[in-house]
């Protein structure tokens, strides 16, 4: 990298300069980042500063609390100078030496360097930064990036197939943008012609080329100068990488088709890597569940409680899982809207994705939104799109996540904190199908499945007048409920192991076994924040130490547990003194669980941060928030 990129880090008025001289810099609470932040609500690894050519990305690390750029949530985002990265209370913002990247047609540099000397820098960042991506949605966003600068093309799309079938699709337009429904605007002839095809499929006009006449598709998407190549890896066709652009006639030549056709080489040895490895990982779990039920003389015992075979990833065998299993598959097979109800961290988002990816529409687009994590302003936008000049900041033109969805799936996560004026926009999208960005006096017409979840009992809201009567029977044609982790403790072992092998491959380290005692307290254990704060448990027993778990490892709450979490009084005791024993006890291991972060704790027990805070002081609880 030629010119050093610079990072003004602010917290707490505080500001500092860090220089990063590679092309990827990792920020994050952990000793070994880069850009290292101490802020209580970034994760130890939070999100990646990448350059690639002249371009800088924000790639989010599946963090916690997310990476903000411009009051939106990102997952891969460019980062212009005059953006700011928001994490948790920490600010970023590049600061110098970088305006030059960032500024192609006014850089004398970037002038200076040819087109080749370009497209080697592009080649060789996007090669590091495949290398340290294990999610096929953030893989396959770096090729089609790589890909249309390198091509200058207007639109990439890239498509993973299973056997016949394409089982993932994504596309990015030049500007960075995910394109709705990549599946409906790109010709499944092109896909066909590529996958059988030993060369790049190129076209220079698709609608006046003889070869796709009568191709209704083709004239159909407007598709004009095209190149599709497939992935290939030991003679298997993985998938197909292709671009676009749709107002140029002959806009690829010789030198896009082979760079894409070098792209389309390196993506495919990844990621046929990162598929041998989760089948490695998943072969080494069975083999561990085999040995183990062996070891006790039962043959059954893990051969299918580590993975349900219809919901991969979800866990448990008991009654109360088995019913939930039950009633998730039979609204498989249609799109009727749901409701998942359940306490925080059991795995709602979880539960509808498997109806997501077990369903008919798989491979049509599954877009989150929480809509308690945003202001009234930004939700309406994040939903619904806004068109350019809406209000101070709208510099373009945006898709709303429901345009994102279009024919596919919606997760409203946290539904019952949305305003009653929300909850009105949203009633008229599931009503009519048809919504209306703001600034904008253009409905776009809308199909999509609606899957919301809460951790409060929405029927209670609606009988408070704080929830629509009407939104609440439009959202719940189905009801699934996720039972919290203290009602189903027989799981919890085969969880252990589970997300033990899950955390220890994650930091790459061994998954260690635990010992009998560790395991009945773990059981004891009445784990107030269900699943996620097992997930934690595991991650910090990973990280402490290796070999087998003692008893005396884990954390002050669960070690404390003497096979119950009951609290036992003094049979005089009055219904206010237990009540406040009950609540203080709750408090203080939700306060443990989150590091003393009120606004966490707050949502994760249900009630307003205010008050939390009333009842912290009332009951004179000091617990500090990590720093």
């Amino acid at each position: 990298m030629q010119v050093p990129l610079e990072v003004m880090l602010e917290r707490d008025q505080l500001q500092q300069v860090i220089e990063i001289t590679s092309n990827v810099a990792v920020v994050g609470r952990g000793q070994d980042c880069d850009i290292r932040i101490d802020d209580p609500l970034a994760s130890r690894h939070h999100c990646r500063i990448e350059i690639v050519g002249d371009q800088v990305y924000v790639v989010d690390l599946d963090s916690r609390n997310g990476s903000w750029v411009g009051g939106q949530r990102v997952q891969r985002q460019t980062f212009s100078f005059d953006d700011v990265l928001r994490i948790g209370s920490t600010t970023l913002q590049l600061h110098g030496g970088i305006e030059q990247r960032l500024d192609s047609v006014e850089s004398t540099q970037m002038q200076q360097l040819s087109r080749e000397q370009q497209s080697l820098s592009t080649l060789m960042s996007t090669v590091k930064n495949l290398q340290l991506e294990e999610r096929i949605p953030q893989l396959s966003a770096i090729v089609i990036d790589a890909a249309i600068s390198l091509c200058r093309a207007e639109r990439g799309f890239m498509f993973l197939l299973d056997g016949d079938q394409v089982s993932f699709s994504t596309a990015r337009n030049f500007a960075h943008e995910i394109v709705a429904s990549p599946e409906e605007k790109f010709s499944q002839t092109l896909i066909t012609r590529a996958i059988d095809s030993d060369k790049p499929v190129v076209i220079e006009d698709a609608r006046s080329d003889s070869k796709f006449s009568g191709v209704e598709s083709i004239s159909d998407l407007g598709l004009r100068s095209v190149v599709a190549v497939a992935l290939r890896f030991q003679g298997e066709v993985l998938g197909v990488l292709a671009i676009d652009h749709r107002l140029t006639r002959g806009a690829f030549g010789a030198g896009e088709s082979d760079m894409l056709q070098s792209l389309a080489v390196m993506s495919a040895l990844n990621f046929a890597n990162l598929q041998q490895r989760k089948e490695l990982i998943n072969l080494r779990r069975r083999n561990l569940s085999l040995q183990k039920s062996a070891a006790n003389g039962d043959a059954t015992v893990m051969s299918e409680s580590l993975q349900t075979p219809q919901f991969p990833g979800m866990i448990g065998n008991s009654v109360v899982m088995r019913k939930l299993f039950s009633d998730m598959d039979k609204v498989l097979s249609s799109d009727v809207p749901v409701v998942i109800e359940g306490e925080s961290g059991t795995g709602k988002e979880l539960v509808a994705r498997a109806l997501h990816f077990q369903s008919k529409n798989a491979a049509a687009p599954f877009v989150v939104e929480n809509c308690g994590a945003l202001s009234d302003t930004l939700l309406e936008s994040e939903l619904f799109g806004h068109v350019k000049g809406a209000f101070t900041g709208a510099t373009h033109d945006r898709n709303g996540r429901f345009v994102e969805a279009d024919g596919g799936t919606i997760f409203l996560d946290e539904v019952a904190e949305m305003s009653e004026a929300m909850q009105t926009r949203l009633l008229r999208v599931l009503q009519e199908g048809e919504l209306r960005p703001i600034g904008s006096d253009e409905v776009v017409k809308v199909k999509v499945r609606v899957i919301a979840a809460t951790h409060q009992d929405l029927l209670r809201n609606v009988r408070r007048g704080t929830f629509r009567e009407d939104l609440y029977y439009r959202l719940k044609v189905v009801g699934l409920h996720v039972p919290p982790l203290r009602e189903r403790k027989g799981d919890i072992p085969h969880l252990v192991e589970f997300l033990m092998h899950q955390v220890a491959e994650e930091l790459g380290r061994e998954a260690r076994p635990f010992t009998e005692e560790a395991l009945v307290a773990l059981q004891a254990y009445s784990w107030p924040g269900n699943v996620r704060e097992l997930h934690n448990e595991m991650q910090r027993l990973s990280i402490l130490d290796r070999g087998e778990v003692q008893a005396n490892e884990l954390s002050t709450a669960v070690g404390q547990t003497d096979g119950s979490d009951n609290i036992f009084f003094d049979e005089r005791a009055t219904l206010p003194e237990r009540v406040r024993a009950v609540e203080i006890q709750a408090i203080l291991q939700i306060l443990e669980l989150e590091g003393g972060n009120r606004s966490s704790a707050a949502r994760t027990l249900g009630v307003s941060r205010f008050s939390l805070l009333r009842k912290m002081d009332k009951y004179e609880i000091d617990v500090p928030e990590e720093e």
